[in-house]
């Protein structure tokens, strides 16, 4: 993240915090200076409710994160630990009062119950509770981390953050258009990419197409550019439609290479976020040269960059180029290739929020051990690791499922450990 995600994503927590302990807001709201005062130890204890959303949104506790004061800490003391993984803390009051008014679900709903939300949101908008562009932006910021560490439970409010998004554009005056564009065009994208996870191309589609449109009201190109990657990524989704996706991603590459910024990380990573894709897409279609040339293209941005970053929660740097060589040879059923790259990535060089992406290198091997059936062990072993690192992920990842579905369907006499109870956490039935 940069200082300034990270002072939004904090802001965010202190935000619903507050809210939800029905108080009044009581903070300035940390900014990029202050982050950077920080990191520069200028700053050694700031107060304790950011210290807090420092702690929840980072996932660590104030050692970890370089926090300390000049004098002892009473004996005893919670040094700053979270008390829950990425959640403001809330009382068992307040979870109670906010499950029976169905803000917070007691378990994570099912795909199927995701989808029918969502489409429900799109499809009929109840009436909306005014919202600023500054809020709406930061809900965007939180779910986009949320969506990353797999904590999908945490975006049980993105179906009334659509809702408010199209509120907020229709109520918007001319001062203030740009930045509620904006946000606006967030929430779709937010909401395109998990509709992805959930497998459902046709939702992903359409909310990609809802944030293209307001990245081109707002004439931003980065904007436009992300919502043209969320598109490849639901053609991905639908059967028959991987040269479409192939062909959306590298166009957006194209167009994105020649903008007089293109040096910048930002549109470094987009870029390269777009080839990547591409680069998959044309695996889906079994182009293993055209996959080959995006992928050394994409690896040429990485080096430009340097760094593995997260600029537009796009994950982008060498080691995620790295992680789609993997998932590239997986695509083309070139699974020795996929296990011999697996053998010398290294996950830990993805910045820490990245959660989920450093369980799909998993996913990834589980799907090469399963695809020739005389594996079905060493595919279940990386699903179980897969489970562990991302837990809410094994019940909505569509690719998991389908996954579980084939190795249970395929197990005759001799069980494989742990596949069974695996499935039914999962939610797939037996065969």
């Amino acid at each position: 993240m940069s200082r300034q995600e990270l002072a939004d994503a904090c802001n965010a927590v202190l935000a619903r915090t507050y809210a939800e302990r029905g108080g009044g807001q009581r903070w300035a709201g940390l900014t990029e200076r202050t982050i950077g005062a920080l990191e520069r130890g200028e700053i050694r204890w700031p107060n304790e409710n950011y210290r807090r959303a420092l702690c929840v949104v980072l996932g660590a506790d104030e050692r970890d994160i370089g926090l300390y004061i000049d004098r002892p800490a009473e004996h005893g003391a919670d040094f700053g630990k979270p008390e829950s993984d990425f959640a403001p803390v809330r009382s068992d009051d307040d979870h109670d009062g906010l499950r029976q008014s169905g803000a917070v679900p007691d378990a994570l709903f099912t795909p199927d119950q995701w989808r029918a939300r969502m489409w429900n949101s799109l499809l009929h908008p109840a009436n909306a509770e005014p919202v600023s562009a500054h809020d709406l932006q930061a809900g965007v910021v939180y779910g986009n981390l949320a969506y990353q560490k797999a904590w999908y439970n945490e975006l049980h409010q993105l179906p009334t953050l659509i809702s408010r998004a199209e509120a907020l554009f229709q109520d918007a005056v001319s001062g203030t258009i740009p930045r509620a564009v904006k946000a606006v065009c967030g929430v779709y994208l937010l909401a395109s990419k998990f509709a992805a996870k959930l497998g459902d191309g046709e939702l992903a589609w359409v909310t990609a197409e809802r944030a293209r449109c307001f990245g081109l009201v707002a004439a931003d190109s980065l904007s436009v550019a992300m919502a043209a990657y969320q598109t490849a990524c639901a053609l991905a989704k639908q059967p028959g439609r991987a040269a479409e996706a192939e062909s959306v991603a590298a166009a957006a590459a194209d167009v994105i290479a020649t903008h007089k910024q293109h040096r910048t990380a930002a549109y470094l990573s987009a870029q390269g976020a777009l080839l990547l894709h591409a680069a998959f897409s044309a695996a889906l279609r079994r182009d293993s040269r055209a996959a080959g040339r995006y992928i050394q293209t994409a690896d040429s941005v990485a080096s430009q960059l340097g760094r593995n970053g997260n600029e537009l929660w796009t994950a982008f740097g060498p080691a995620n180029v790295h992680l789609h060589r993997i998932s590239v040879a997986v695509a083309l059923d070139d699974n020795p290739t996929a296990l011999g790259f697996a053998d010398r990535m290294d996950t830990s060089q993805l910045p820490s929020v990245l959660t989920s992406r450093r369980a799909q290198v998993h996913l990834d091997l589980a799907m090469a051990h399963g695809a020739s059936g005389n594996s079905d062990p060493q595919a279940t072993l990386h699903l179980l690791e897969y489970e562990r690192i991302v837990p809410q992920a094994i019940t909505l990842n569509a690719t998991a499922g389908q996954l579980i579905t084939t190795l249970i369907r395929r197990e005759r006499a001799s069980q494989t450990p742990g596949l069974r109870s695996l499935a039914q956490r999962a939610g797939v039935a037996e065969a």
